[in-house]
């Protein structure tokens, strides 16, 4: 087997089978929204303590901000966070920056990441994310991301990238919590809070995913979380991926079509419906929801390289580049990127090309393992 056959087949065996795992089943973070519990970190400062999530948690709300030295919305993000902090401070509230630069720190990187923290004169905990636990636990999809924890470090708000109005929301959330004025009403535009049985079942689906030998019984949960609430949309959304991993496409559509019933501008299920459409061949209409999903969110990375690859297929080379490009800089680290580039290139019989793009994937997934 020469190399090109050898890199595409570990890549597409290896994605095959992780990417139901790690793709994101909400628009800022993986399987995670409003209402659930952020997991637990044990990370080092800076200055080469550990500390943990109740080292450092608010007396009400703790701001837990993932940023790194190369994205460019992370230096404003940070700021920002510093100013409400000195205001906030003394009135319930923590800000806690983790920075996920890469998966190895090396010192070079973190004199880079102390160097930051000095000229921007941050006052609150930076954290290092050695091995990119934390990252990965709380399903991150780009940097910055922005996620309001209460003491129990359950969600009440999040934010990917640094949109200048959403970033003023969760900023009019946060003071409107910490001045006891009504910040319900903000809250509620984050998303459903779902029924805490519903949550259950799903945090069993999800959990039964990680076992090759109870894989199977991730279907009987996500059903039972959706009987128990049926609002609740993010169980929808997994069962589909799971259809789709199993090849059963129309119960997989079907899974996508009822949540976007329920939450018509669910980015998720416009993305998957979008890629869906396209390979039934009505590339236009795959399009148009590929359009729309990223003028909802324009930092979900899985829609730009849907939309990168079906541009591919259509002979758009020029702009289907242009879509792995950015996102390559919301995400570097998602070795789905490159996968999907290297499709492309197979489309076009571009074989060097594909072959070069599988290499970095395997050199991501490598990374990340």
């Amino acid at each position: 087997m020469d190399l090109f056959k050898k890199i595409a087949l570990f890549a597409c065996l290896f994605t095959s089978s992780a990417v139901f795992l790690l793709a994101p089943a909400g628009a800022t973070l993986q399987e995670l929204q409003v209402g659930m519990a952020l997991p637990d970190f044990s990370l080092r400062t800076i200055s080469g303590e550990n500390k943990k999530f109740t080292d450092l948690r608010g007396e009400k709300l703790t701001i837990v901000l993932f940023w790194s030295t190369w994205s460019k919305n992370s230096e404003k993000s940070l700021v920002r966070m510093e100013k409400v902090y000195q205001q906030y401070k003394d009135k319930g509230l923590s800000v806690i920056g983790i920075n996920a630069d890469d998966q190895t720190i090396t010192d070079r990187t973190m004199v880079a990441i102390i160097g930051e923290a000095s000229r921007l004169k941050l006052t609150f905990p930076v954290l290092v994310d050695q091995g990119l636990t934390a990252f990965h636990d709380a399903g991150v999809i780009a940097l910055p991301t922005t996620i309001v924890l209460d003491k129990e470090r359950v969600i009440k708000y999040e934010l990917s990238g640094y949109p200048l109005a959403g970033s003023e929301e969760l900023v009019d959330f946060v003071t409107a919590t910490l001045d006891n004025k009504k910040a319900v009403i903000l809250a509620e535009k984050k998303g459903y809070q779902p029924d805490k049985s519903a949550l259950l079942f799903f945090n069993m689906g999800k959990n039964t995913l990680k076992s090759r030998r109870l894989a199977d019984t991730a279907e009987l949960w996500f059903k039972k979380a959706i009987d128990a609430d049926p609002r609740f949309v993010q169980p929808r959304l997994s069962l589909g991926k799971f259809y789709l991993q199993k090849g059963d496409i129309p119960a997989a559509k079907a899974q996508f079509e009822q949540s976007l019933a329920r939450e018509p501008e669910n980015v998720v299920a416009l993305c998957e419906m979008g890629m869906l459409l396209a390979n039934e061949g009505r590339i236009e209409e795959g399009n148009a929801l590929f359009a729309r999903t990223l003028k909802t969110d324009g930092a979900y990375t899985p829609c730009y390289y849907y939309s990168g690859f079906v541009l591919g297929k259509k002979g758009e080379l020029a702009e289907a580049l242009k879509m792995f490009d950015a996102a390559i800089a919301i995400n570097p680290m998602d070795y789905n990127v490159p996968v999907y580039k290297a499709r492309m290139y197979e489309e076009n019989k571009m074989l060097r090309e594909s072959a070069e793009s599988y290499r970095k994937a395997l050199e991501l997934i490598l990374k990340l393992n």
